[in-house]
């Protein structure tokens, strides 16, 4: 599941953030990326750019020192998220802007989290223009890291690929059987096809996967 949100004034980080240990977070305005963690958090996205502030700021003196340019790049990006704070030093200060001000560096950030446990707060409803959900099928490999499948399960998944199909000359009595993947956890299935002779449809298809015990039909 991805969240993703504009913050675009001082209002928006106001909004709530719940960060559990599965979750990706991305500022793609800075190319910055949080990796999942080994704890979830509770926080607002102002909480979270302090946060990401403060451990910028940890190991700075010692890079000014050793790595001259690595300092100075990840001092450029502790300048920007100091402009989108508002704050007018290191203290975290409350900003005096008003609610309505915006960003001097809108950006947006993205929760990318395969548990589906996190999730940033809308304004209003789900029909906030600032604010977007999008569900996807987690790949093998994810359910793999969440324990859901296990690791000794794992199989080369086998892609189907129509074009190499001959349709021809198809009887009504013959099932075509093509490999694919399972929608839901990444493993190796086998789809069944067959004509059928009923109105508005041409074919009837079906599959079953034995490790995610989800059957799949359609005329």
């Amino acid at each position: 599941m991805i969240y993703t949100s504009r913050i675009l004034d001082q209002r928006d980080l106001d909004r709530q953030l719940v960060r559990s240990a599965t979750c990706e977070i991305t500022i793609a305005e800075l190319e910055l990326t949080l990796p999942p963690t080994s704890r979830g958090q509770l926080t607002t996205v102002e909480g979270l750019i302090r946060d990401i502030t403060s451990d910028l700021n940890i190991d700075q003196p010692l890079r000014r020192i050793e790595d001259p340019e690595n300092y100075q790049a990840i001092e450029n990006v502790i300048n920007k998220l100091r402009d989108i704070l508002g704050d007018d030093n290191d203290k975290n200060s409350e900003s005096t802007k008003e609610k309505d001000a915006p960003m001097l560096f809108p950006f947006t950030i993205t929760l990318d989290d395969p548990a589906g446990n996190s999730f940033i707060e809308f304004t209003g409803n789900m029909g906030d223009p600032k604010w977007n959900k999008k569900n996807y099928h987690r790949t093998l490999e994810q359910n793999v890291t969440l324990g859901l499948v296990d690791p000794e399960e794992q199989s080369n998944p086998r892609v189907a690929n129509p074009e190499s199909m001959n349709v021809q000359d198809v009887h009504e009595d013959e099932i075509f059987v093509f490999p694919g993947q399972c929608s839901s956890c990444g493993h190796s299935i086998e789809t069944n096809m067959k004509k059928v002779n009923i109105p508005y449809f041409k074919v009837s298809m079906s599959a079953f996967c034995e490790s995610f015990r989800f059957f799949f039909s359609l005329l």
